[in-house]
């Protein structure tokens, strides 16, 4: 079935241009300007506008690829379908996910998960969030780690669990010396006991005069981040902005600077060293729920309902 027009169309409307689809097909570009020819003159229309650079789809081109989806997506579910009847022995997952998180949430997970089924291979395609939805969008990507804070109407999630974000301090930063009486030590983040009621929160206003390393705006850490400044009225000193919270974590290790860390990335990521720790806020205002998210109607094979289990059970 990928040697239909169906799969030739889509390709050329990505790449837009007829070269780099053949090579992207494995066909020559002569045959592919053929097939495509041949389906047009056998319905009369032009799928394609040629006469500019690069080439677009035409109104014709774009509903004949709004059904030529549909058709390909009714392929993969049956495909997905036949993997379920075949009681798990071959299949892929493909999961999106930000390179945080893969180095977080997903070893331990895929690790159990492939001594149970290890006929099921798993392709793992990592981004910046709004590209893996998208990616997930236009059927590229089967399932994605994201936090809760996705829309609704879009995408179904499913939540796995809900973890709280600590505050990073250099070791050889002066304010712990006054603060000692609140580290959390990672052996006791590790153990899950952060939220034992015996490990008091520091005061935000003590970090008022720090140097802090950020994530980028859109991030929903920083979202958390920014509305304890603001009920604190602090504004931050920010001296580096990072699109991730595991370069965060090394700068605060190597004294750079403070930052903002997720329970689970030190639970999970079996560092050699570590800050000092800090719970700040309440348990609600620096919590945010980790969910496995799909398109929203979106057929999800049983070894893909498998794994979002096995996620469940291993951050339970």
């Amino acid at each position: 079935m990928k040697n239909t027009g169906f799969y030739y169309v889509k390709e050329v409307a990505k790449e837009k241009s007829f070269s780099k689809a053949s090579k992207k097909l494995g066909i020559s570009q002569p045959a592919l300007s053929s097939y495509i020819n041949k389906l047009e003159k056998k319905w009369g229309i032009l799928l394609f506008d040629r006469s500019i650079s690069p080439i677009e789809l035409t109104e014709f081109g774009k509903s004949y690829l709004e059904y030529a989806g549909s058709v390909i997506e009714a392929k993969e579910r049956f495909e997905k379908e036949i993997s379920d009847l075949n009681e798990l022995k071959t299949g892929t997952i493909v999961l999106g996910s930000t390179a945080c998180f893969s180095l977080s949430y997903l070893p331990y997970a895929l690790t159990e998960y492939s001594k149970k089924y290890p006929g099921i291979n798993f392709q793992i395609i990592e981004g910046k969030t709004p590209d893996i939805q998208r990616k997930c969008l236009d059927g590229t990507v089967d399932i994605f780690l994201s936090d809760s804070d996705i829309d609704d109407s879009l995408f179904e999630k499913e939540d796995i669990f809900e973890e709280r974000i600590v505050i990073a301090v250099p070791r050889e930063n002066v304010i712990n010396e006054k603060l000692k009486d609140y580290q959390v030590s990672p052996e006791t983040i590790i153990a899950g006991k952060l939220n034992d009621e015996a490990i008091k929160e520091v005061d935000m206003s003590e970090f008022k005069d720090e140097r802090f390393i950020l994530l980028n705006e859109d991030q929903r850490v920083r979202k958390i981040v920014n509305k304890l400044f603001d009920e604190y009225s602090i504004s931050p000193e920010e001296i580096m902005e990072i699109q991730q919270s595991t370069t965060g974590f090394a700068m605060a290790v190597a004294g750079m600077g403070v930052t903002f860390v997720a329970e689970s990335a030190i639970k999970f990521n079996n560092y050699a060293n570590h800050p000092i720790y800090y719970k700040v806020g309440t348990k609600e205002s620096t919590s945010r729920k980790m969910c496995v998210a799909f398109k929203k109607g979106k057929y999800i094979s049983k070894a893909g309902r498998l794994f979002i289990n096995e996620m469940k059970t291993i951050f339970e």
